[in-house]
C-alpha cells in the first residue's frame, strides 16, 4: 500500500461498513464474489486474505471450515477484523497480520506453511505498485495446486464512464489512463487500474486464467448507491440480471470490479478463459 494509503483506510475503518459491506448493493457485491468461490472451497484449506479491510471475507471464509491469515496495512481494519473474528465465534480460524503489499520482496513474511487460496477482494490490489513484484510473492506464498482469486477496480466501468460523460465530466476517463488520484479519508494518493491481462502476467506462466467475472456490470460502484438504494424495484431487476451478463465476455471486462481466478496450468479442471 503506498505510503499515504495506511492512514487513508484508517481514518474510514470506522465507517466501510455502513458505506459499503453493510448496504443492500455492498453485501450484494461481496456475496456475488462469495457465490464464485464455493466451488474451490474444502473445509480446513489454509487461505490468505490480502488487503483484508474489516474481515467480512475472512470471517466468511472461517465460518465454511477454512483458516484464515488475514492481512492488511490498516491497523485500525484489523482491529475491526479481529473484533468480528471472536464475536462470531469463528476466534481460533482467522489471524490478523499487518503486511504491506508494496512491501520489499525481502523483507516479506517467511510463513511457516503455504496456503491452498490466496484471496484479494474489492480493491487492494488497486493500492500496488508493482503488480509483477505481487506476483512473484504470490507464486512462493501459495500451495501446489493452489488457487488464487484476484478483484480489483479494472481499466473500464460502463456505469462510472456514462454517469461522468452525462455529468459533462472528465473524471469518467480516469480508468483509462491506467493511473488516478484518489482521495480517502482525507489523504490524496495514486491507484492503478489493471487489466486481466496485467495479472496474468504478474503471476507469469506457471497460472492460467481459469475464470474471469464481473462484480457491478448492472449494478453502480459504491459511491453511486443511493441511485439504487432507494429504488427497490430497480435494484432487483438490475441484480437478477447481473447474474448472468457478468460472467459474458466483454460484459465482464466493464463491471466496476473484476473478479479473476488463476491455477496452476497443470490444473486440468478448468479451461483457459481469456
Amino acid at each position: 500500500m503506498v505510503e499515504a494509503a495506511k492512514p487513508a483506510f484508517d481514518a474510514i475503518a470506522g465507517g466501510y461498513d455502513s458505506s459499503f459491506s453493510g448496504t443492500t448493493a455492498g453485501h450484494w457485491l461481496r456475496e456475488s464474489v462469495w457465490q464464485r468461490l464455493r466451488r474451490y472451497l474444502r473445509p480446513g484449506m489454509e487461505v490468505l486474505d490480502l488487503g483484508c479491510g474489516t474481515g467480512e471475507d475472512a470471517l466468511w471464509l472461517a465460518l465454511n471450515g477454512c483458516r484464515v491469515t488475514a492481512a492488511d496495512n490498516s491497523p485500525a481494519m484489523l482491529a475491526i477484523a479481529t473484533d468480528k473474528a471472536s464475536n462470531a465465534l469463528a476466534e481460533g480460524r482467522v489471524s490478523t497480520l499487518a503486511l504491506d503489499l508494496n512491501g520489499d520482496e525481502e523483507s516479506g513474511p517467511q510463513w511457516h506453511h503455504r496456503f491452498d487460496m490466496i484471496l484479494s477482494n474489492f480493491g487492494a490490489l488497486n493500492c500496488v505498485d508493482d503488480l509483477a513484484a505481487l506476483g512473484r510473492k504470490m507464486q512462493t506464498w501459495i500451495a501446489p495446486g493452489g488457487v488464487i482469486a484476484l478483484v480489483f477496480m479494472g481499466r473500464f466501468c460502463a456505469w462510472e464512464s456514462v454517469y461522468y460523460l452525462l455529468h459533462a465530466d472528465i473524471t469518467g476517463l480516469r480508468r483509462w489512463r491506467g493511473m488516478a488520484q484518489a482521495r480517502i479519508g482525507g489523504r490524496e494518493f495514486a491507484i492503478r487500474y489493471w487489466s486481466v491481462g496485467d495479472v496474468k502476467r504478474a503471476l507469469g506462466p506457471s497460472y492460467r486464467v481459469a475464470a474471469v467475472g464481473g462484480i457491478g456490470v448492472l449494478l453502480p460502484p459504491s459511491y453511486l448507491f443511493r441511485l439504487v438504494d432507494r429504488r427497490p424495484q430497480l435494484f432487483a431487476s438490475l441484480a437478477r440480471h447481473e447474474r448472468w451478463v457478468s460472467r459474458l465476455w466483454p460484459l465482464s471486462r466493464i463491471a466496476d470490479h473484476v473478479l479473476v481466478i488463476l491455477m496452476p496450468r497443470n490444473d486440468p479442471s478448468s479451461g483457459d478463459q481469456q
